[in-house]
């Protein structure tokens, strides 16, 4: 079996260890694959502006695509491009069906320029730790007219008292076709992105300008985001520790990752294990 073109892996709980980062092992199989003439690939629920404090994870800086499809980003100059958007005139009815659906949970948009959000929405680690100057505050109903002129990535739904995924089966009908809904932690958070905009999609489109074909193309993921590209790659892999119905959608399973479930299959892939 030839070595992949490609290696696309999902970022939190995939490839980062608990403690948020890399280990040397997962570091050293990567470098070894790119050394190769491979090319990888974090393809993450991030915003744009989390990825640079990702440089210490990595020796060799790997493409980036970020929002869940939403935008790629050149990781090593600073440059986002590719980015695909809502079309604005969506947003009201969206941001109206989400507070119908769920009352008690509070909302935020991911734009290309920063956060913007209504007062209550609670703000992840990565924020709170940073320096984010993009972070804007508006009552719920000047939401949409506050991003009037910004490319919207993603919309953010937050209740931490709920499961994500009951919030996601009350969220989907109120949703239809508007968007991609779906969630990367189980800890109530979904995540909204432009409609046909998936992991996959983007990443399928970045390795066809390439003229890189799925067969060539191996994915890893542990969340619900992650599996339309499990289904599309060639060779697919859920860690251990990744929810039921993603490793279903998985063509296999590796170790978990803290236990560089990646380097693993990287390692085996390029016959590097002894």
């Amino acid at each position: 079996m030839n070595p992949p073109k490609v290696i696309a892996t999902d970022l939190d709980r995939t490839l980062l260890q608990s403690g948020g980062t890399t280990s040397e092992r997962t570091r050293a199989a990567l470098d070894m694959a790119m050394e190769r003439g491979a090319h990888v690939i974090a393809v993450t629920a991030r915003p744009i502006r989390w990825l640079d404090r990702l440089k210490p994870c990595f020796s060799r800086l790997p493409h980036v695509i970020a929002s869940n499809g939403a935008v790629c980003y050149d990781l090593g100059a600073g440059r986002a491009y590719d980015t695909r958007p809502f079309e604005t005139a969506t947003l009201p009815k969206l941001l109206s069906g989400l507070r119908a659906a769920l009352p008690d949970a509070r909302i935020a948009m991911e734009t290309a320029y920063g956060l913007v959000r209504e007062d209550g929405y609670e703000l992840s680690t990565f924020d709170r730790d940073g320096d984010d100057a993009g972070r804007l505050v508006v009552p719920f109903e000047d939401l949409a007219g506050a991003v009037a002129d910004q490319p919207v990535l993603k919309l953010l739904t937050t209740d931490r008292t709920r499961d994500s995924a009951e919030m996601f089966a009350e969220a989907s009908p109120a949703v239809g076709t508007l968007g991609h809904l779906t969630y990367s932690t189980r800890y109530g958070v979904l995540e909204l992105g432009p409609p046909g905009v998936t992991k996959a999609t983007t990443l399928a489109a970045w390795c066809a300008a390439r003229d890189i074909d799925a067969a060539d193309v191996v994915t890893f993921g542990d969340m619900p985001n992650d599996i339309p590209m499990l289904g599309w790659a060639g060779r697919s892999y859920a860690v251990a520790n990744a929810l039921p119905e993603v490793k279903d959608a998985a063509k296999g399973v590796t170790a978990s990752n803290d236990d560089d479930g990646v380097a693993l299959i990287v390692e085996e892939l390029f016959d590097t294990r002894g």
